[in-house]
């Protein structure tokens, strides 16, 4: 599931929220990877820090959706990335 965020933030919109919990219903016993991405501008080290963080925040709040649907945290597994917009949550077999 994509999951759209606003230029520079790190709460997911309500559309998105609403996916991530479909997607949390139909989990079963299977884990969720989530994906935060953080908009990177360039390879600069200090724009990669940042851009981290932002995709890290990003993972967190995918995660705290799933959370308060049910999932529970040993059912995640979250990584963040530089580049890249939004997030994604996704089932894993």
């Amino acid at each position: 599931v994509p999951v759209a965020f606003p230029p520079g933030a790190a709460v997911p919109s309500a559309l998105a929220a609403t996916e991530l919990r479909d997607l949390a219903g139909k989990r079963g016993d299977r884990v969720i990877a989530v994906t935060g991405f953080g908009e990177a501008a360039s390879d600069d080290p200090a724009a990669q820090s940042a851009a981290i963080a932002l995709g890290l925040a990003r993972a967190r709040a995918i995660a705290s959706v799933l959370g308060a649907a049910g999932v529970p945290a040993t059912a995640m597994k979250l990584d963040a990335q530089a580049s890249g917009r939004g997030g994604a949550a996704r089932l894993l077999d």
